[in-house]
């Protein structure tokens, strides 16, 4: 150092040497070139004694890097000053409890050429003390992660819970900044954003994806806050942090369940829906083009072969599409033994061709299944996007046309639709009119499948379901003639028929002692958005008698978003009736947990499609567990669909949920049929293969 900087550190120094207050001056590398009797006094040395000595002495050893970060920060110029509280060391190695003022003096030239340290003991009262003692307890043995660093991001302090979540120890965090926590999970503008507001003075709130010390990856939410100084400047930074890492995972479940085929992986109808549309809003550029995919017979190898070899078969079939499947084509499962592959561009009609006899031809090769060679083959129907229409719903009812005549043509091809592919419009016409006919005449009837209590095996109710016995066609399937009646509107008169209906067979029931019996009646999305629903449903318990606490409405269908408020003040007046309400078919519908959060929701139908998988199936069993340990917690009762072994029972059991209905105990019965069950139900259904520990457990 020059003999004119040091007169200068000299001169600066010289007011402070009497001083009451401890003052020494220091060098960039932390040498002690002077220091006032009262600073050496303070801290147990002689006159003179610490001149030429390291500054860093007076500091414990793991704050050295610290300290010298901080000096270096000084002399750089980036900051003119510090002020922190700590523990320093005295001679004998006691602590002084000290308020540290740390300021560089600088030459003409405004570079610091030398720093004034001013130190002076730390009073406190008890209250005073005591208040610190708790508050640091409460950060100490907080449920969350804390950590504390120093202005440039060095950490000073982190709890027991940021250890044990992080899994570094604390003398290995001290020092250390929170970089050694980073994954190449969490993009760089997040990072960005955070220091920003920090050093804006601002709190940061959000999701980092971290790494532990172990290398294993965590999610973090993490609430970030600057501490200032009274002269405004930032001394520390705060983050309080939790580990959200379960939440995220059930989340990706969820999310799983809302847009994907469980059985096959494949996107499901709902997440077909919204690609579909998202390339109807697209400009017409490239050809685009929906191939819907039904296979030949399949319900002859679930009928030959039972259903465990069907869903093997289905997802031999997905995984063949993927082969033919690229960035420019997708596929998805619409459920059953229906698929579609979607078209994003094509150069022309004959590529699109060309796919289609790849798939025919790839799905026609043989499959084996266990000792099972099947041989299956498809027929596809083919609607262009656009050129055919700009409806979601024209497009696939083109679709479904053009498979019907592939069909026709004697399977195992594929077709193009055409405007005069009206066979299916009017036999759909036909089936309308015939239907209103039997809803006026009360041509329909109704069956009732028993509600099991699986831990005894009784039936505490029925759910009511329409059947409709064609003169001329004989019996129509349910999902036709239901479909057709949700399409024209029949389904409100229809809705109508079958809750005054099913009250009225099971008040004869009740009459005939068996007072106990709940009532389940599915209502779909368009009843609760008819105007009238409330007033008919009080209109049919005041004229029936029945009572609304033993009746159950089940929703079915599809509830988009845009409906979703519009129904939830209609299922709240329900709710005040004192009428129970289900989700039926829940995993596969429109509904989202958005949607369940918001709705008076009693009870969850967990759908067939999950159940059939049990109990080893890796996909159906953690989707089936999810859905009710969910349950659980919203203070839901799950309930299972479509129970068909004893083995779906006990895994239903295992898994606390209690009620079920299904082919295992038995298939929708007549009114004359379920009083023969009725009178013969005592427990006939229950897994007498349990032992009584196992009973016990599970009641």
């Amino acid at each position: 150092m020059s003999t004119t900087k040091l007169q200068q550190i000299t001169e600066v120094y010289r007011p402070f040497s009497d001083a009451k207050i401890g003052v020494a001056c220091i060098k960039e590398d932390g040498t002690c070139l002077f220091a006032n009797d009262t600073f050496t006094h303070i801290l147990g040395y002689g006159t003179n004694e610490l001149q030429g000595q390291s500054f860093l002495l007076l500091f414990e050893q793991k704050r050295h890097k610290q300290t010298s970060a901080r000096l270096a920060t000084l002399f750089k110029g980036k900051i003119n000053s510090y002020k922190l509280k700590l523990n320093l060391l005295k001679k004998n190695m006691s602590v002084f409890s000290a308020s540290v003022c740390v300021s560089t003096i600088q030459d003409e030239a405004n570079v610091a050429i030398a720093a004034i340290v001013i130190i002076s003991g730390i009073s406190a009262d008890a209250d005073q003390l005591l208040e610190v003692k708790k508050l640091s307890y409460a950060v100490e043995y907080s449920g969350s992660a804390v950590m504390i660093t120093d202005a440039n991001g060095c950490i000073e302090y982190a709890n027991a819970r940021f250890t044990d979540m992080t899994g570094y120890p604390l003398n290995e965090l001290l020092g250390n900044t929170p970089a050694l926590l980073r994954s190449d999970q969490t993009h760089a503008n997040i990072y960005r954003d955070l220091w920003n507001n920090v050093l804006a003075n601002k709190q940061w709130r959000g999701t980092l994806v971290n790494r532990r010390k172990d290398g294993s990856l965590y999610w973090s939410y993490q609430s970030i806050a600057p501490i200032i100084d009274q002269s405004g400047t930032l001394v520390s930074i705060v983050s309080v942090s939790e580990d959200i890492t379960r939440i995220k995972e059930h989340e990706k479940q969820m999310e799983q369940l809302a847009f994907f085929d469980p059985l096959t992986a494949l996107g499901n109808r709902r997440k077909f829906r919204d690609a579909l549309n998202q390339i109807i809003a697209t400009p017409d550029t490239f050809n685009r083009a929906l191939l819907l995919l039904d296979l030949d017979h399949f319900k002859q190898v679930n009928d030959t072969l039972g259903h465990d070899t069907g869903d093997q078969l289905l997802i031999a079939i997905a995984n063949r599409l993927r082969f033919c499947t690229n960035e420019n084509y997708t596929a998805f499962r619409l459920g059953g033994d229906e698929f579609t592959v979607l078209v994003h561009r094509a150069d022309n009609l004959n590529t699109i061709e060309q796919l289609a006899l790849e798939i025919i031809e790839l799905l026609a090769q043989p499959i084996q299944i266990d000792s099972h060679e099947i041989l299956i083959t498809v027929s596809l129907g083919i609607t262009l996007i656009h050129a055919d229409g700009d409806e979601a719903g024209d497009l696939l009812k083109n679709a479904d046309l053009a498979m019907y005549e592939a069909k026709r043509l004697g399977r195992n091809t594929f077709a193009f639709f055409k405007p005069h592919m009206d066979f299916e419009f009017k036999r759909a016409l036909s089936l309308e009119m015939n239907l209103r006919h039997a809803i006026d005449h009360e041509e329909l009837s109704l069956v009732f499948q028993p509600l099991i209590d699986l831990r005894t095996g009784k039936i505490t109710g029925l759910e009511a379901l329409s059947r409709w016995h064609h003169s001329i066609e004989g019996d129509i399937p349910v999902a036709d003639f239901i479909q057709k009646a949700e399409d024209t509107g029949l389904i409100i008169p229809l809705g109508n028929w079958v809750l005054k209906k099913a009250m009225e067979v099971v008040l004869q029931l009740h009459l005939a002692g068996y007072p106990e019996l709940m009532l389940s009646i599915n209502i779909s999305t368009r009843q609760l958005l008819n105007h009238s629903l409330i007033t008919t449903l009080n209109e049919v318990l005041t004229e029936t008698g029945f009572s609304p606490d033993q009746l159950t409405l089940e929703i079915t269908g599809e509830l988009s978003l845009s409906s979703i408020d519009s129904v939830l003040d209609t299922l709240k007046q329900i709710k005040s009736l004192g009428v129970t309400l289900a989700i039926d078919d829940f995993g596969t519908g429109g509904i989202s947990l958005n949607n369940l959060r918001q709705m008076p929701i009693d009870i969850l139908k967990i759908d067939t499609s999950f159940i059939q998988g049990l109990p080893n199936e890796h996909d159906s069993t953690i989707i089936t567990s999810t859905v009710i340990a969910m349950a659980e917690k919203l203070g839901l009762r799950p309930h299972a669909e479509g129970i068909e072994t004893q083995e779906q029972q006990q895994f239903l059991l295992t898994n606390h949920c209690f009620s079920g209905q299904g082919y295992l105990y038995s298939a929708p019965l007549s009114v004359e049929q379920l009083l023969c069950t009725l009178e013969e139900n005592t427990g006939l259904f229950i897994d007498h293969s349990l032992s009584e520990s196992d009973v016990r457990q599970i009641q």
